[in-house]
């Protein structure tokens, strides 16, 4: 079990809800039209979800579930109190889409709450994660007595799909190998698993040179891949292609967290000549995922005011906008005495 608290950890943590947010920005203020910057910050947007998978795969996967007590804990400190925020926010977000979006429809309320329909855009990943949470031991006990044989599994079932979802593109859905496609959520539930194990061996990964130089090399083809593409399907062709199943973006979001824990030393450096940023940068982390959920809510009102428009000068300025007053909501509820750890997921 990992004990020590990883400075890159928690930079890759800030990195990934910036990507969010950022995403999801882009996906309101530059889509009408779709321009090729609409692709491009779509497409790093992409890359937060990934960088939170694979840290969670570090930090959980690699523990020994066969221990007495090991899976007792993990149910009651990390899966159930996933379950428990995952049902307490659909119910909130459910009513604040209610009564507050004015989504007036009982039929399309009791959608949300029984889980047919997402209340808000960012809680397909929320409801997927105590689905993902259950699997966690299994795939760790998995791994601890055929190390090999999960690694291949995956590795192999990452390039099937990755191939299948490149050809649909490319042939723009007349062949889809493998039955690899967005359509529904097998593809995207295995790219999720294949995450965390990529990140329950980034220990050993981040270690070899040859490793870094793959995964460099191949973001490049998926970068030049996703150009060829874009030039073929058009920029608003190409944006439900970016998604998580599709290579350009889990092997930027590989390669890009080999590089964040690569560069760790560094980071070590840097802060420790700032008692202010060795305090704020762990406490900020540890606030992500109220953000991730809250975010959306206020991304609403602010874009309600007509005050921001398309550009990326914008876009940043939102989402940053977006993050603080986030970051700050999250943290002053935290605040409140004996508020449940579900309810955000802060220790």
């Amino acid at each position: 079990m990992i004990k020590k608290r990883y400075l890159w950890i928690d930079i890759a943590r800030l990195i990934a809800i910036f990507c969010v947010v950022f995403n999801h920005v882009n996906e309101n203020l530059n889509q009408s039209p779709t321009t090729s910057l609409t692709v491009i910050l779509q497409l790093t947007g992409r890359i937060g979800v990934p960088l939170f998978l694979i840290i969670s795969g570090y930090l959980m996967l690699n523990r020994d579930y066969t221990i007495d007590g090991k899976m007792d804990k993990f149910i009651h400190h990390n899966m159930l109190p996933m379950v428990y925020s995952t049902i307490l926010w659909t119910f909130l977000l459910s009513l604040y889409t209610y009564f507050i979006l004015n989504n007036k429809s009982i039929a399309l309320l009791l959608q949300n709450l029984i889980f047919q329909n997402r209340p808000m855009p960012q809680m397909w990943y929320i409801q997927l994660l105590p689905v993902i949470y259950v699997l966690i031991p299994v795939l760790s006990i998995a791994k601890k007595f055929f190390n090999r044989y999960v690694g291949d599994i995956f590795l192999v079932g990452t390039a099937l799909l990755g191939i299948g979802t490149l050809t649909a593109n490319f042939t723009q859905n007349k062949f889809v190998p493998f039955q690899w496609n967005m359509s529904g959520s097998w593809g995207l539930v295995f790219i999720m698993l294949s995450l965390l194990v990529f990140g329950s061996y980034l220990n050993e990964i981040s270690k070899s040179k040859s490793a870094l130089i793959l995964l460099g090399i191949g973001t490049l083809i998926s970068f030049i891949l996703f150009i060829l593409n874009t030039k073929q399907l058009s920029p608003a062709g190409i944006m439900p292609t970016i998604w998580y199943t599709q290579v350009w973006v889990f092997i930027p979001g590989s390669f890009l967290i080999l590089v964040i824990k690569r560069l760790n030393p560094h980071f070590e450096n840097f802060i420790s000549k700032s008692k202010l940023l060795q305090h704020s940068i762990p406490k900020l982390s540890n606030l992500t995922f109220g953000v991730y959920i809250v975010h959306y809510a206020f991304l609403n009102r602010i874009l309600s005011l007509n005050i921001f428009h398309a550009g990326f000068l914008n876009t940043m300025l939102l989402s940053l906008l977006v993050l603080v007053i986030s970051f700050i909501f999250v943290w002053v509820v935290t605040r409140i005495p004996k508020l449940p750890s579900f309810v955000f997921l802060t220790k």
